[in-house]
């Protein structure tokens, strides 16, 4: 009877685009919401630093583990576990008093555990919910809120971070923390935004480099685009919720079939207010989607606002051809409308491209973990020779 209860109360969570196997224990879905509050947590602490770790445990999916240690071995650990080529992950430290620490890590590491519990004295092995049952409410309770923060910093702060940026075309994102006084908690949220905004790139060593010219981006930062990417009404929005986005999206939809039916020789497209990058008296510049300096001019009699500004509603003549242009309006290329419309902004083709690059991943995974069978399987019978 015991064997079904623990069977009923391991379930699956996906999280981050992987599946984890998690033990409910007492607590229940309580425990899952807030142990994925942890995941967050951690995923974003390392995010600042430039680590990966849990990130990767995450993608390995399957059962994750608990090594419980004094915290004054803390130092130690991490050398024995970099030794033994261990991946792990630090948790938060959700009670102080109890002068314990705990690492995440992957049950296939369960062997190599063992052998540093051999060398650290008071140290075990445990599973997430008795990580969880161990801890302050209120540390869970404050971690948990600081999770729920909103995304999007304070506009001014966002005003300052970019006219600064706009100095120079390239910069190292500690220099610029380091002359506006802001701590790496302030500064990332705002560059991964304005990252996510098409605004700037992150480069590998630190750097960021803006998609606009330093004059162009002081432009940006006065212009009423602006204050709609990072207003007060937009900060209240990303942090409240929209109660119109589902009505909004209906009635686009709907708009798209009506322009389908009216006219066969267009393709109706939609392109978020985000993707406008310049503007003239009677033509808008546009990022095409997924192209990092891909740009198009569309005619303003041709085109509506809609959703509140937020969308513009435009059509692609199918046998028209369309220059393709850089940044700076240098010609790239030509292409028809259907082409265009097919590769960059057809919601089926990009829904295809996505499921292909799926099963490419779940493919990758399962031959890793063929591999790890075979090489479990190879040991095994190694020792069972040996004896």
């Amino acid at each position: 009877m015991s064997e079904i209860q623990d069977a009923a109360q391991i379930i699956k969570v996906s999280f981050e685009g992987a599946e984890i196997i998690l033990k409910m224990g007492n607590t229940g879905w309580q425990f899952v919401k807030d142990i994925c509050a942890v995941f967050k947590k951690v995923l974003d602490q390392e995010k600042l630093s430039g680590k990966t770790s849990v990130q990767k445990l995450l993608k390995m999916g399957g059962d994750l583990q608990v090594f419980r240690f004094e915290t004054k071995d803390l130092e130690r650990v991490k050398a024995l576990a970099n030794k033994y080529g261990i991946l792990y992950s630090i948790l938060p430290d959700l009670n102080e008093k109890d002068g314990m620490s705990e690492i995440l890590f992957h049950s296939q590491a369960a062997p190599r555990i063992q052998s540093m519990m051999a060398k650290i004295e008071h140290s075990n092995i445990g599973t997430l919910d008795e990580y969880y049952e161990n801890a302050e409410p209120d540390k869970v309770e404050q971690l948990v809120e600081e999770v729920k923060k909103p995304a999007l910093p304070e506009p001014k702060e966002c005003e300052l971070v970019a006219r600064e940026l706009a100095k120079n075309q390239v910069e190292k994102i500690s220099d610029v923390r380091s002359r506006l006084n802001m701590t790496w908690l302030q500064i990332w949220p705002i560059i991964c935004y304005m990252e996510e905004q098409g605004i700037l790139e992150k480069g590998k060593e630190g750097t960021v480099t803006l998609t606009r010219t330093p004059e162009q981006m002081e432009e940006l930062v006065d212009s009423q685009q602006w204050k709609q990417l990072f207003g007060e009404e937009e900060a209240q929005r990303r942090s409240t919720g929209s109660s119109q986005e589902t009505e909004e999206k209906m009635q686009v939809i709907q708009r798209i079939q009506k322009e389908k039916r009216n006219n066969p020789g267009v393709n109706a497209i939609t392109i978020d207010q985000k993707l406008v990058y310049e503007e003239t008296e009677h033509h808008i510049k546009t990022r095409i989607p997924y192209r990092k300096n891909e740009f198009i001019w569309l005619d303003k009699s041709e085109i509506s606002w809609i959703n509140d500004h937020k969308t513009i509603f435009a059509g692609l003549e199918k046998k028209k051809e369309y220059a393709i242009l850089d940044l700076e309006d240098r010609f790239l290329r030509k292409t028809s409308g259907e082409d265009l419309y097919r590769e960059s902004y057809d919601p089926v083709h990009r829904e295809r491209a996505r499921q292909e690059q799926e099963k490419i991943r779940r493919r990758r995974e399962q031959n890793y973990r063929k591999a790890q069978q075979n090489l479990e399987a190879g040991k095994r019978t190694i020792q069972g020779r040996r004896r």
